[in-house]
């Protein structure tokens, strides 16, 4: 769904988005038909993705209904297409949008806005956490084999457990922690918490299903008519409070949307809620820690920051934190966009074919990082270089801060695979190690920095907690796939080379003077020729089967401009050992 960020305003940054798929499991591995059209095309793909070395002959039978690798990958293909171009859409409105509600609100009043939207992150965080994912990874492999009716009993328990334990908790926490007029903390009850409550269960399905086509479908619509309600709310009234409730009833609106698109079944179990009894086996030993460690990532991979400096900092701190945190955000949501659709595809890829997993792993981390390495090559620096020009002299402070976040938002988005691995292989307990260990990290030197540094100490918990937890997980998932610690530091090559890029640039840019537009221009030229350079002289990068499998992959207007730019990027040669 559409984020209530003030910041964002791009697909849902949710572990358990998914993707689309048929329940007939997509089309035979037959070839395309000469009039075939976009998602049949979209279905070749799956030698690519997710699948690099499929052997055809080789499927496994599958039970009646079941759906195959081959709809699996259709699957992922399509729902990941659909989330860029709606990523690709969104974003760009929202930044203008952003920008003005920065211009109108001024650092100080962004900064409160930035607070209400993170203590609704977090309630919203809780009301999906390890419940939301067990009812995804159960409900995902179920349906990947055909047990709709262990489906739609498990959407209905989910929905009673949502109604009954949830909504009436997180009520609470909002009377107590919003500060703000009674008739505003009605409305965040209402569409932040019940109406997602009562339909939430449509969300799951559309993973579920593996729709996220038509997810990301709604979630474009609604986070349209949320940037033209901001506008009109941003001019009109003006208040942070305002624009924070009206973000509030478009997204629980936009939940019920979510009810159109799933199977009929699944609807009427989401309409019908049940006691939470006799849930299957293994659910609750998965839901538990892992609604603890998702609660606690949330805290740490996110800007829970915000929370420490409104005690701690200045509020106009605050706003420049907010923002640079969300410019960083926009700057990767693209590449973000392309994992949330591959959590439950792999779920299901462990349920039908365990052996394809090693090597889709490591084309997701090569891709992935030939991607953000080249964002923070290109696009970092220079936004950085503008802000002050974009949102005045209030936030000037906030360019280094883009530069130090998005280094690190770009390693978030490398090593995210991993936590969708983890997650389809219901490895509960090294989520929570991980996450708890990152939330001291992070505590400690909140608590510790924030005080005497401002907005740099918020920046260097932040960065400090979210690489810990990366890390440790990194390591976890390495070891379970036979993955040696050198064979995916050199798949994520591309990535340190970028960051060690935007930083150069940075420097470079600080100490020239000059015109800010042309400085911007400038980094981003001289930073896209050396990236290119060091790849291909280093012949790190994509291999020419990743290349392909994105090419394909892409939607049609960038068909053109695409193949070009991979083509830059592709020096990597096929390579995939013996597991270790």
């Amino acid at each position: 769904m559409a984020s209530d960020r003030p910041d964002e305003g791009g697909a849902d940054a949710r572990p358990d988005g998914g993707p689309d798929a048929r329940p007939d499991g997509g089309p035979d591995a037959r070839p395309n038909p000469p009039d075939a059209g976009p998602e049949t095309a979209a279905g070749e793909v799956e030698a690519d993705l997710l699948l690099p070395d499929r052997q055809v002959d080789d499927l496994e039978a599958q039970p009646a209904g079941a759906m195959s690798r081959e709809g699996l990958q259709q699957s992922a293909v399509r729902g990941a297409v659909w989330t860029v171009i709606h990523t690709f859409i969104a974003i760009p409105v929202a930044f203008l949008v952003n920008l003005l509600m920065a211009r109108v609100l001024g650092a100080a009043d962004y900064g409160r806005l930035a607070f209400l939207t993170a203590l609704m992150e977090v309630v919203s965080r809780m009301l999906t956490a390890g419940f939301g994912s067990a009812v995804v990874q159960f409900g995902a492999k179920a349906h990947a084999a055909g047990r709709t009716a262990t489906v739609s009993r498990l959407l209905s328990q989910s929905q009673g457990f949502r109604l009954l334990v949830v909504m009436p908790v997180l009520s609470v926490v909002v009377l107590l922690f919003a500060d703000v007029p009674p008739s505003v903390v009605v409305i965040a009850i209402v569409f932040g918490i019940a109406v997602p409550a009562a339909f939430d269960g449509a969300v799951a399905c559309l993973t579920i299903e593996n729709k996220t086509a038509d997810g990301a479908k709604i979630a474009l619509v609604t986070s349209l008519a949320t940037q033209v309600a901001v506008v009109v709310v941003v001019l009109v009234v003006g208040t942070p409070d305002s624009v924070w409730t009206i973000r509030l009833i478009v997204s629980g609106v936009a939940v019920a949307l979510c009810l159109v698109p799933i199977s009929a079944a699944y609807r009427t179990a989401v309409l019908r809620p049940a006691l939470p009894r006799g849930m299957p086996v293994g659910f609750w030993r998965y839901a538990v820690p892992v609604g603890l460690a998702s609660v606690i990532g949330g805290l740490v991979m996110s800007r829970s920051e915000i929370f420490f400096m409104n005690w701690l900092a200045a509020p106009a701190a605050v706003g420049v934190f907010a923002l640079a945190f969300g410019l960083a955000g926009h700057v990767f949501a693209p590449a973000q966009a392309f994992v949330g659709p591959l959590v439950p595809a792999i779920s299901g890829l462990l349920e039908v074919d365990a052996q394809a997993v090693r090597p889709a792993f490591r084309r997701v981390l090569r891709a992935g990082a030939t991607v953000v390495g080249l964002v923070e090559a290109v696009a970092v620096v220079p936004l950085a270089v503008l802000v002050p020009v974009l949102y005045g002299p209030e936030f000037a402070e906030a360019g280094p801060v883009v530069v130090a976040l998005g280094v690190s938002a770009g390693f978030v988005t490398v090593a995210s695979p991993v936590a969708a691995f983890v997650s389809a292989r219901l490895s509960a307990g090294e989520m929570l190690k991980a996450t708890s260990v990152a939330l001291v990290v992070d505590v400690a030197l909140a608590l510790s920095l924030i005080p005497t540094l401002g907005v740099w100490g918020a920046v260097i918990a932040n960065v400090a907690g979210s690489m810990t937890s990366l890390l440790l997980l990194t390591r976890s998932e390495l070891r379970g796939l036979g993955i040696t610690v050198s064979l995916a530091a050199r798949d994520a090559l591309p990535c340190f080379v970028g960051a060690a890029l935007a930083g150069g640039l940075m420097l470079a840019a600080a100490a020239v003077p000059g015109n800010e537009w042309l400085r911007a221009v400038g980094v981003a030229a001289v930073g896209g020729v050396l990236y290119v350079a060091i790849l291909r002289v280093g012949r790190s990068g994509l291999t020419v089967p990743d290349a392909d499998a994105i090419i394909r992959a892409l939607p049609r207007p960038a068909k053109r401009v695409g193949p070009v730019v991979l083509g830059l990027l592709t020096a990597r040669a096929v390579d995939e050992p013996a597991p270790a």
